[in-house]
């Protein structure tokens, strides 16, 4: 599997070289003021907490990793778990043209997976769920993404709340009960520019379009609540 990883990123570093945007929008002014430099810059590594099984932080880490990848760019997603389905990533609007799927066995080698997908300068996002991550191996992936100017997204568990984290920008993401068509999610910045501020983003699964509800306030400070350190 690594070989084949090896590979194909050798390939797509072969090829004309990529436009690079230094940083790009997410899409949502608001969501854009809580990244350093108001947007999502190269070499950024953005965690998603999923405060509850089935919670949209993959399908965020999704429709956001798909942002950054610039033209002739490669989103690569990590999928330990099985969880890409093409027909719903296409919805989403994904190009899976330029979309590598990399299904591990275990975690070993989807980390390493991950750090040498962030290495490739001609991948523009790198996306996958990361249950465990020591602060060594984190501190890896985030110089891998510095170095290879991509931006990565993990997805972890809510327990992941328990351990520190040394992601750039760290995001708790909540769903809310609503009758719209659409998902909302609650959006909480646990580490980042904003830090304690919460917003409300309406996720749509068959465009894939993120965006506020019609009628709600900006984002404001959350309500401190008890859960352990984010540091």
């Amino acid at each position: 599997m690594l070989e084949s990883l090896r590979r194909r990123i050798g390939e797509i570093e072969s090829r004309q070289r990529p436009q690079v945007r230094p940083h790009v929008s997410s899409g949502v002014a608001a969501l854009d003021a809580l990244f350093p430099d108001g947007g999502l810059r190269r070499g950024l590594i953005v965690e998603l907490v999923s405060a509850t099984d089935g919670a949209g932080a993959w399908t965020l880490g999704l429709a956001l990793a798909r942002r950054v990848c610039g033209e002739g760019q490669v989103l690569v997603v990590v999928d330990e778990q099985a969880w890409f389905y093409p027909l719903a990533a296409a919805r989403l609007g994904l190009d899976l043209g330029r979309c590598l799927v990399v299904r591990p066995a275990h975690w070993r080698d989807a980390y390493a997976a991950l750090c040498q997908s962030l290495l490739c300068g001609a991948v523009g996002g790198v996306i996958g769920w990361c249950a465990r991550v020591g602060t060594v191996d984190y501190q890896r992936l985030r110089a891998a993404a510095e170095r290879g100017g991509g931006v990565g997204f993990l997805v972890r568990p809510h327990e992941a709340l328990r351990s520190p984290s040394c992601a750039s920008v760290r995001l708790l993401v909540s769903p809310i009960a609503s009758g719209e068509p659409a998902r909302r999610l609650r959006v909480e910045v646990l580490r980042g520019r904003g830090q304690g501020q919460a917003l409300t983003l309406e996720l749509d699964d068959e465009t894939g379009a993120v965006h506020p509800p019609a009628g709600v306030a900006p984002p404001a400070t959350a309500a401190r609540t008890a859960r352990p350190s984010s540091a």
